[in-house]
């Protein structure tokens, strides 16, 4: 992606778009775009890439609910050029011109400060060495009544000692993180401690940043790029994205930036089809990132019997007794020689096929 497009900030002061994918949910997209401006920091600009066949309607709705705002906050609304998640999430970065980009799903609503605390961590950080920021889930959306801040709404802790079991818990939870389940294509870059500015105003380092709560400078996202390989049911991509953010500088989270994510995802896709799916496409990046292919097929070998291992005790103990997630990652295991050493003639073309037979084109009518 070429990047040409000059930053509007000049002393300091960032802009910033919110960019947004969606496909028949103007429900929860309205919503969200409800909260976006409702911000104490508004954006410079909405990007909406909507595959909705319906498309022009529900730009139609957009631009009359929030009629009042269009003059300080640029609207652009374009049908996806394909059908796809990566793809559209690619398309809006193309359109968007601020800064730092909100690339956020479309039922993700923010508390009114959220864009501003985030914002503020950019600006601590002249040097830009933070590329990522990510924004803190909440267990609810913002209540103006109750008058909390999304630190407040977080899962504590108990305290006291902890029990076998729940000890236990806290083990496997640690193992079930998005880190926990993202094979890295390469060595792991180490760049040592956030800038203190950036740790004084409520960041944290933290690890890959999951495709709900991502913002990215946006020089920076254009050069990376969503993983377009993956283009159907695109699990993973938030990984992919986020830890080759991380090869060009820091990833921090805003503990007190509040994202609230509504959770609309309606898919009715059985557990070990999305699972299996989600094997492939980590197998799939590798073959197409990697440079080293056999580091890789021991890396994602000894990851799938981990967790093929793991789930075999999680699936029963979730009611799951046909062990769909350990079949998946057990399945995936037996395919690492084929992702990664078979002679396809066009591996690209190859996987999109796969995906057609493995789950098929999510956005057709």
């Amino acid at each position: 992606m070429s990047d040409d497009k000059t930053p509007s900030a000049t002393s300091g002061k960032l802009n910033w778009t919110l960019a947004i994918c969606t496909y028949n949910r103007p429900h929860f997209l309205t919503e969200t775009l409800g909260f976006a401006l409702a911000q104490s920091r508004l954006p410079t600009e909405i990007v909406v890439v909507d595959a909705s066949d319906a498309w022009a309607d529900h730009r139609d709705l957009v631009q009359e609910r929030f009629i009042d705002h269009w003059a300080e906050v640029r609207l652009i609304y374009e049908p996806a050029k394909v059908r796809s998640l990566t793809f559209q999430r690619n398309q809006a970065l193309d359109l968007a011109t601020s800064d730092v980009v909100f690339s956020l799903d479309d039922d993700i609503y923010l508390y009114p400060d959220a864009a501003e605390k985030i914002m503020q961590i950019y600006e601590a950080d002249p040097e830009e060495r933070v590329v990522m920021v990510a924004g803190h889930f909440t267990e609810g959306a913002y209540d103006p009544d109750a008058g909390t801040d999304a630190a407040e709404t977080s899962v504590s802790t108990p305290a006291g000692p902890v029990s076998i079991k729940g000890k236990m818990r806290q083990w496997l939870e640690s193992q079930l993180t998005l880190d926990g389940h993202f094979v890295p294509y390469g060595s792991v870059v180490d760049r040592g401690p956030l800038p203190k500015p950036v740790q004084d105003i409520g960041a944290s380092a933290g690890g890959l940043i999951n495709g709900g709560r991502t913002t990215f400078r946006r020089a920076v996202g254009s050069q990376v790029g969503w993983s377009e390989l993956l283009r159907y049911y695109a699990t993973h991509e938030d990984s992919d994205l986020s830890y080759r953010m991380s090869r060009h500088g820091r990833l921090a989270h805003a503990q007190k930036a509040g994202f609230f994510h509504a959770d609309g995802n309606e898919s009715n896709v059985g557990r070990f089809r999305i699972n299996t799916i989600r094997v492939r496409n980590l197998m799939a990046l590798h073959a197409i990132h990697s440079d080293n292919r056999l580091r890789s097929a021991w890396r994602l070998s000894a990851s799938f019997l981990k967790f093929a291992a793991l789930y075999l005790l999680i699936d029963p103990a979730q009611g799951r007794f046909s062990f769909p997630t350990a079949r998946a990652y057990a399945y995936g295991l037996l395919q690492v020689p084929i992702f990664l050493f078979w002679p396809f003639a066009d591996f690209e073309a190859w996987y999109t096929g796969l995906q057609e037979k493995m789950y098929g084109n999510r956005y057709k009518s």
